[in-house]
């Protein structure tokens, strides 16, 4: 018998958990919050919109549908952790949703709410942390260090030993070689090559990576 969980946001990432959710076939999403009040009563994919979760009450929503687990299912990074953080603190619980076609090593050691998505590698001994994104075709290898509220996008590779800090972005196509670090809440552009660890809150791209400005989106 599957599980019911409640989603949170109605975009276009919403579109992707719902594709791998039914892919892994564990979980029955009954209903999504979103912070627009306006969208209650509206339905996205044929589920309905219960309304915002900042005006809703949630005891009301676990009697309701018997649950207070949830899933993130909007991409935006300057709010994840916010809005991540919001329901945990309500006593909402977070769940793993793993792509069946991902080979995933049962020495990684996971937290929760990680989408790993289909065609993506982790193999032993990574830690990757709470509210983690990890995209189509992406490699997570040896002992690297996957912290929160991070986000890597499609066709990332992680050599061994890499860190990455707390709400980075990797973006599509990087690649970061044998342990090297990437700064909290820093943006690595697409196709990327680091080589170099690089510092916190700062915006990074080219081959060689060189950090090129100050990140001012979070």
């Amino acid at each position: 018998m599957k599980e019911n969980v409640i989603l949170i946001g109605s975009g276009q990432h919403a579109r992707v958990i719902l594709y791998n959710i039914e892919e892994q076939g564990l979980y029955n999403v009954v209903g999504i919050l979103d912070s627009d009040k306006s969208k209650e009563g509206f339905t996205f994919e044929g589920l309905p919109i219960l309304g915002s979760y900042l005006d809703i009450d949630l005891k009301d929503v676990e009697r309701k549908f018997n649950t207070n687990k949830f899933f993130m299912a909007f991409g935006n990074m300057k709010y994840r952790k916010e809005v991540y953080d919001y329901f945990i603190n309500k006593g909402w619980e977070s769940f793993n949703i793993i792509h069946p076609n991902a080979v995933v090593s049962s020495k990684a050691k996971l937290g929760k709410g990680i989408l790993i998505e289909a065609g993506c590698l982790v193999t032993p001994n990574p830690v990757i942390g709470d509210n983690v994104i990890i995209n189509t075709g992406s490699q997570v290898n040896h002992d690297n260090i996957i912290h929160d509220n991070v986000h890597i996008a499609s066709g990332v590779v992680l050599s061994g030993s890499v860190t990455i800090n707390e709400k980075a972005l990797i973006d599509d196509g990087v690649i970061v070689s044998l342990g090297r670090k990437i700064g909290r809440e820093s943006i690595i552009g697409a196709g990327s090559v680091v080589t170099k660890d690089i510092p916190n809150n700062v915006i990074a791209y080219g081959n060689p990576c060189k950090v090129i400005r100050k990140n001012n989106k979070f």
